[in-house]
């Protein structure tokens, strides 16, 4: 395999007396922020399956009627100033103070236009009883929008490991209040005091430890430096917004509420390494590949660096997850949910490429290519409705393979577009990634034929402790037989962090 040059600074390049290097704080940021993640996904898989034997599929799916709305706003509560303000090059106190001022207000006028809004979403959805949820769950905006600057600072200072504390604290007093109301039979309000507890926490959290310079000042000027870049990032936003959530609404409007909380529920696992091996990697990513933005090389090496080692993770586990689904879907949620199994072994496929697209948007925004992002963004979305609208028509694994047919056909364009910025091309991805995608692929094939083989008088859950061990084996020696370089640099990448994270003379600083 190509050794892949480092796509950070060196450390000679940028240490400072006391302070990491750019490269060790970027690597403990990746590793704090992966860390957090995978907490928060261990963490659902203890408790979403209590959740689903607590609550009906009609629940999830009432909940996810009012989710995709409620997200949709928020995209316009901070103007895209958040990622303005995390690569702009001095911001200046009175931009920092206008920016929390225009956050706060604009998510003041969001929560009266949801409210006002919300009798016309349950109508839309025949739903009546969505009208409270989203009226209840307005509140929200309005703590989105007053940490919004605060979760700025913090990102641009890297403080990734007070991120992380934050996140698992308010993730799990979120779960003790949604497992709380549960018990006391409150129903899909269980989830909307998930919601609302997670909020408060991670609001509060973030004013107290920003040390942002807030005051009671405001100037247009300002504001028009970043509102540029901003509006740019909205129209982008919107875009991935609808391409994020368009399924959730088609299925929720032509198919009800209850198969849409059995595809919710296939796409909370489908998205659970995506969660903690591609979203967790943008944060890090956008204030770390501005350093070497200019370095065509050395940002063609990091991009496919990170794609090879997102893959090494998400890759079997997508197909251990399409592998299994059935037997998975019966051990977490019952039998109350078998109808997921279908959609959550379609959906992983998918998943494994969305793994290494959620890393496109740092990609696009350190380059300065926002238009390019944008337009795929919108032929993505015309593609998905289309592929939805028809497959819709065939129920619930109509849509999930609606779902798949369009990523298939968008996924390779866009990434070709995105490698093109760098110098590379899809040939380059596919060296990078040929092992793990050929390992995986293999590795479920051969576990699924094993759970059809295995007597029928087996429970489900020990079909799973048969298969899983096996498929982890057969990765591995897989991986030690054809990819050593990569289990060593990933082990290199750990070590490195433990021993550099725990050094009592480095300490982080903006």
């Amino acid at each position: 395999m190509t050794d892949y040059q480092s796509p950070l600074p060196s450390a000679a390049s940028t240490a400072q007396p006391g302070v990491a290097p750019m490269g060790q704080r970027v690597a403990r940021g990746a590793i704090w922020t992966m860390a957090a993640s995978a907490a928060r996904i261990a963490s659902a898989i203890l408790i979403l399956p209590v959740l689903t034997r607590l609550l009906s599929p009609e629940d999830f799916g009432l909940m996810q009627i009012a989710a995709p709305f409620l997200f949709f706003l928020m995209v316009f509560s901070d103007f895209g100033m958040q990622p303005a303000l995390v690569v702009a090059d001095e911001p200046s106190d009175k931009l920092w103070s206008t920016a929390f001022w225009t956050g706060l207000g604009a998510a003041s006028l969001l929560t009266l236009i949801l409210i006002m809004a919300a009798p016309g979403v349950a109508s839309f959805f025949n739903e009546p009883r969505a009208e409270l949820i989203l009226q209840v769950l307005s509140i929200t905006l309005l703590l989105g929008g007053a940490m919004i600057v605060p979760a700025a600072w913090l990102l641009r200072a890297m403080s990734f490991r007070a991120l992380a504390i934050v996140e698992f604290f308010a993730m799990t007093c979120g779960i003790v209040a949604a497992l709380a109301c549960a018990v006391m039979g409150w129903g899909v309000w269980s989830l909307v005091a998930q919601q609302l507890v997670m909020f408060s926490i991670k609001a509060v959290a973030y004013c107290t430890m920003s040390r942002a310079p807030l005051k009671f000042e405001f100037g247009v000027a300002e504001l028009k430096s970043i509102i540029g870049v901003s509006w740019g990032m909205i129209n982008v936003r919107v875009l991935l917004f609808f391409s994020g959530n368009i399924d959730m609404i088609i299925i929720g409007r032509f198919l009800g509420a209850v198969v849409l909380g059995y595809y919710s529920i296939a796409w909370r696992i489908m998205a659970m390494p995506v969660q903690i091996f591609g979203s967790g990697l943008f944060q890090v990513l956008l204030p770390s590949l501005g350093q070497i933005k200019d370095d065509a090389g050395r940002l063609k090496a990091g991009l496919l660096k990170t794609y090879r080692i997102i893959a090494l993770f998400t890759f079997p586990a997508m197909a251990g997850i399409a592998a299994l689904s059935v037997p998975l879907t019966a051990v977490l949620f019952g039998e109350e949910y078998a109808p997921a199994a279908y959609p959550m072994a379609v959906l992983a496929v998918h998943g494994a490429l969305q793994s290494l697209l959620t890393v496109q948007g740092s990609v696009f925004m350190t380059l300065g290519r926002v238009d390019v992002m944008y337009r795929w963004s919108l032929i993505t979305l015309v593609t998905l409705c289309t592929c939805l609208l028809i497959g819709v028509q065939w129920g619930l694994q109509g849509a999930a393979l609606g779902y798949l047919v369009s990523t298939l056909i968008c996924a390779p364009l866009s990434f070709r577009a995105m490698l093109k910025l760098v110098g590379a091309g899809l040939a380059d991805a596919w060296h990078a990634l040929k092992i793990q995608t050929l390992l995986s692929a293999g590795m479920g094939v051969l576990v699924y034929a094993l759970s059809l083989t295995l007597p029928s008088s087996l429970t489900d859950l020990q079909v799973l402790s048969a298969c899983i061990p096996i498929g982890v084996f057969i990765y591995v020696s897989g991986l030690y037989l054809l990819d050593r370089a990569a289990m060593v640099e990933v082990s290199k990448i750990a070590q490195s962090v433990i021993s550099k994270g725990s050094s009592p003379s480095q300490r982080e600083e903006p």
